[in-house]
């Protein structure tokens, strides 16, 4: 007889309504926490869009770097979320410390290059051609942002524990501690409250490594208690030389590098988009002069994506544990049902999206910007972005399914065609051949992640029906 689960959530399913259900009960609260993460930035450019006009553009400028230098790190990392979940599943509690310190040991050495990847930020922006004007505020957002890298990434190793381990509450009442804090901090900082400097773009910056070291510290005070014992078992000689030992880590960043790379060519391709119209509005700076608006109403429509992405993100981390489950205690069944019902449940949430983002683009775009200019490029932008919400939340799940089933290299292979090949190229020439502007570049994007969606299905479709196989763990 199988021991008792963890969590609910972890009761094995017999039926798809069943399967359904749990992993709701474990994808839901995930999916509130990944909303929350993008909420800090959807409060900061709220915040920015109501500051001045050149603020927001000089954010997403910031921002872009920012992420283009930690994404890969980033998904390396995430490389301990399927072993995690799988020793879980496999109930190896042996392994759970051993694979916690070495995601910490991976987050520690990849923080320090990606930070320093940031240093020369103005160097950066003025060989992408981006506004001159705007280059010191974005180039000292994004060097700020060296400090957020170490607990960014330590924070997401920790959260793969949790996952893996069915604990969501502690996320939860973090990342709510997280947005409040932000909140304030973002109202002081960027309009200059209580006497405090009116620091716009920089403002924002600051807030963010303030929240970032505080929420690394909060989610290890409130996930003590799945956390605390495996830290302590890191105490014990053995185990710690197991944990730090060299070759395992190399097999751990083996399995991670694929990941990374996934993540360098999704979350790539919109920062290039970011880049080239940042280029766009250069361009029409010189001939017209003040601040383009193409940056900022791309970043607002790009932001309403992100918060409606995290969803079927969530979705797909339970998928990514659930499947794991089912893969450490060999059962294909479960396998099926779990992908099942993630596909499912991440159709019916982005149809709703899609309805949203389509009839209500003005109501949108009001609550981010007063820019009369950046204001109108989001509302065209917007619908766009509805036109792609049931493709994105396809490709997110399958990738977290495939990851369950420790499958890292056929989301790489879908990227680099789908956006790099057919998607970019595509909006390049609507955008600048054309001269569509923002709108011809995200029409690019929806042919990206279309195709993107459809190449994991057919991957997915095969995975569950071969045979499974266990992660080594080291």
């Amino acid at each position: 007889m199988d021991a008792a689960p963890d969590h609910p959530s972890q009761t094995r399913s017999r039926s798809f309504g069943e399967e359904l259900r749990h992993l709701l009960q474990l994808g839901l609260p995930i999916a509130l926490v990944q909303m929350g993460m993008t909420a800090l930035n959807f409060v900061d450019i709220a915040m920015l869009g109501h500051h001045d006009a050149r603020s927001l553009p000089a954010m997403a400028l910031g921002n872009t770097l920012a992420w283009g230098a930690t994404m890969f790190c980033m998904g390396a990392v995430t490389a301990i979320e399927p072993l995690l979940s799988q020793a879980v599943g496999a109930k190896d509690h042996a392994a759970v410390p051993r694979l916690l310190g070495r995601g910490l040991l991976l987050a520690t050495v990849l923080s320090l290059p990606a930070a320093l990847l940031l240093l020369p930020a103005a160097t950066w922006l003025e060989l992408c051609g981006q506004p001159s004007e705007l280059i010191p505020e974005a180039a000292a957002y994004a060097r700020l942002q060296t400090l957020t890298v170490l607990p960014f990434l330590c924070y997401s190793v920790l959260r793969s524990l949790l996952s893996a381990r069915a604990s969501v509450m502690p996320q939860v009442l973090t990342i709510l501690a997280g947005n409040l804090l932000n909140a304030l901090l973002d109202w002081l900082l960027i309009f200059g409250k209580f006497g405090l400097p009116e620091l716009g773009a920089t403002g924002a910056a600051l807030a963010t490594v303030i929240c970032r070291w505080l929420m690394l510290g909060g989610l290890l005070v409130f996930g003590w208690r799945d956390i605390g014992p495996q830290l302590r078992q890191l105490r014990v000689p053995a185990v710690r030389r197991e944990a730090l030992a060299l070759r395992p880590l190399g097999r751990a960043f083996l399995l991670g590098a694929p990941i990374g790379a996934q993540y360098v060519l999704e979350m790539g391709v919109f920062a290039a988009t970011a880049l080239l119209i940042g280029k766009l509005d250069a361009s029409a700076n010189s001939q017209a002069g003040g601040i383009g608006p193409g940056l900022g109403g791309h970043q607002i429509a790009l932001q309403l994506a992100s918060l409606s992405f995290m969803v079927p993100l969530g979705l797909g981390i339970a998928a990514s544990v659930r499947v794991g489950w089912a893969v450490g205690r060999g059962d294909p069944a479960a396998v099926r049902r779990s992908v099942h019902a993630a596909l499912v449940a991440a159709i019916a949430v982005m149809s709703a999206f899609s309805l949203l983002f389509l009839l209500c683009p003005q109501l949108l775009a009001s609550a981010m910007t007063k820019q009369p200019e950046q204001f109108a490029i989001a509302v065209a932008l917007i619908p766009i972005a509805g036109v792609f919400q049931i493709g994105d939340g396809v490709q997110v799940v399958s990738i977290g399914c495939l990851r369950g089933l420790g499958d890292v290299r056929s989301p790489v292979f879908a990227n680099v065609v789908g956006f790099w090949l057919l998607g970019l190229p595509l909006g390049y020439l609507l955008g600048i051949g054309l001269g569509h502007g923002p709108a011809g570049f995200w029409w690019g994007l929806v042919l990206g992640l279309f195709v993107v969606a459809g190449g994991l299905l057919l991957v997915l479709a095969r995975a569950v029906r071969g045979r499974l196989h266990r992660l080594s763990s080291g």
